[in-house]
């Protein structure tokens, strides 16, 4: 019998589980998806934010800005890209400048610094902002972050210290039993006393089947658009409209232009309430509404000095997910009454990503108080990372190369990621099963042809690794195989 499962790999699953490996507990994590963080976590706007918004003494609030003190420290740790590089949200009306007013006393109750400013002291913070904008708010401590490097950095020193993790083992369904719970999940039935829910999405379906206390969780779908990082030297702060109030409950912080950690730029995102729980489409709706918006508003951003008129032509991709938005309209945490020892971490939407290494402390205390769980004496916090390839000095590229030849076989000529990274990104803790599990952890095929030249050469790479046969290798999950069939006897 285990002493806890965890369901759902993403960003707070990912979080719980390294929580519980601090003690000497045996934990399993039990994922639907294809890979780690294959649900709401991979398609976010990767913002740490500050916790200027959500509305003081709630759930956002409280952990929204516990977890982005956190980060700086945690992503040093586990050797994960972190950037403070600060948000701007500007206003080109007095309503808007009113809106931003409200965002300033909502920041100081939650004690995050912020500064209202006009015009003359925005542009001392971002000197080419475009003509139209009276004034804003600077939101210094924001930040950017990669939220699956993230999770797979999380599931990795989680497994280094004990942690079992099962992908494509879906729960469909949790019974009580007469001292545990019964979990079924992936044709088997497992055993544990607690049972930490973090299926995103799915959370509520979970909690209503053992407990009374119900909730609904509404999928909020959102679109991003990444364009291409020849423009990231025009980039330095995120910038961002004021926030929209959404008739479902809720606010949207509203579009924004994010420099990424990888060295792109995203832009997003639309917030659409849809019916279907795993939703990650990306759709002409939702593209042309992110597209329609940064051509009327491009000429207020800095970036217009140097790129007067939105580039369609730098788009290089699109992506998309659904944020688990609860009807009481906040995080729903802890042991519902009637179902001890089953503890929800649900409607974890934004600043989710900000919020959840900050829950999972206190989510996994729950269990190490009443159990009186001891430390794990072996406990390693941090792992092994390899510097990327890309950012080695010549000298450096050259040791690599000398000690490992792989190093010298460039696979993704885009984002120049070599075969070694790739071999590497497969072998890991919780490593990559899928072209987009290589894609995700290296960046092989997120480049300007999006895998054009690459994916061929991952998919060999892959069948090698996992010993198994080219046409058994899945772009992601399921049913995703890239090969259909051989064409003639040989290999292929």
């Amino acid at each position: 019998m285990y002493d806890a499962i965890v369901i759902g790999a993403g960003i707070s699953g990912c979080s719980v589980a390294r929580e519980l490996s601090r003690y000497k507990l045996k934990s399993l994590v039990l994922e639907k998806g294809h890979d780690i963080a294959a649900g709401t976590t991979r398609g976010n706007s990767a913002t740490v934010h500050a916790g200027y918004d959500p509305d003081p003494g709630t759930n956002k609030a409280i952990y929204n800005v516990r977890g982005s003190r956190m980060y700086e420290a945690l992503c040093k740790e586990l050797e994960v890209p972190y950037n403070r590089n600060g948000m701007v949200i500007f206003a080109t009306n007095e309503e808007q400048m009113e809106e931003c007013r409200r965002l300033k006393k909502t920041g100081d109750l939650n004690t995050v610094p912020t500064e209202l400013c006009d015009r003359a002291r925005l542009l001392e913070i971002e000197p080419d902002m475009g003509e139209g904008i009276i004034g804003g708010l600077w939101v210094p401590t924001s930040a950017m972050v990669c939220p699956y490097q993230l999770c797979f950095a999380l599931s990795e020193n989680a497994a280094m210290n004990g942690v079992e993790f099962r992908r494509s083992c879906k729960v469909t369904k949790i019974e009580r039993g007469d001292d545990c719970w019964k979990v079924f999940a992936g044709g088997e039935v497992f055993e544990t006393k607690y049972i930490f829910n973090c299926a995103g999405t799915h959370a509520d379906i979970f909690n209503n089947m053992v407990s009374k206390d119900s909730f609904k969780i509404i999928p909020r779908e959102g679109q991003h658009l990444v364009l291409d990082r020849e423009l990231i030297k025009y980039v330095n702060t995120t910038l961002s409209q004021t926030p929209e109030k959404l008739p479902t409950g809720g606010h949207t912080k509203g579009m924004g232009l994010m420099p990424s950690v990888d060295g792109t730029v995203i832009l997003g995102c639309n917030a659409d309430d849809v019916e279907d729980k795993d939703f990650s489409d990306t759709t002409a709706e939702g593209i042309g509404k992110i597209v329609s918006y940064f051509e009327e508003k491009w000429k207020y951003l800095p970036i217009s000095k140097y790129v007067p008129e939105f580039p369609r032509d730098k788009v290089i991709t699109a992506y998309g997910g659904s944020r688990p938005h609860s009807d009481r309209d906040d995080f729903i945490l802890g042991e519902p009454e009637d179902a001890k020892y089953f503890i929800n971490l649900a409607g974890i939407e934004s600043p989710g990503v900000t919020a959840a290494p900050a829950i999972a402390i206190d989510m996994v205390k729950i269990l190490v108080e009443r159990e009186g769980a001891e430390e794990n004496p072996d406990y390693r916090p941090g792992r092994k990372i390899k510097k990327p390839f890309r950012d080695m000095t010549r000298e450096e590229q050259l040791k690599a190369i000398e000690a490992d030849p792989d190093y010298a076989k460039i696979v993704c000529r885009c984002e120049t990621i070599t075969e070694a990274e790739i071999r590497d990104a497969i072998r890991r803790p919780n490593g990559a099963r899928s072209i987009s599990g290589v894609k995700m952890r290296t960046r092989a095929g997120m480049g300007r042809c999006q895998g054009g030249f690459c994916s061929t050469r991952v998919l060999e790479i892959l069948a090698e690794e996992l010993g198994c046969g080219a046409l058994e290798v899945r772009q992601s999950g399921n049913g995703s195989q890239v090969l259909l069939g051989r064409a003639a006897e040989g290999n292929l």
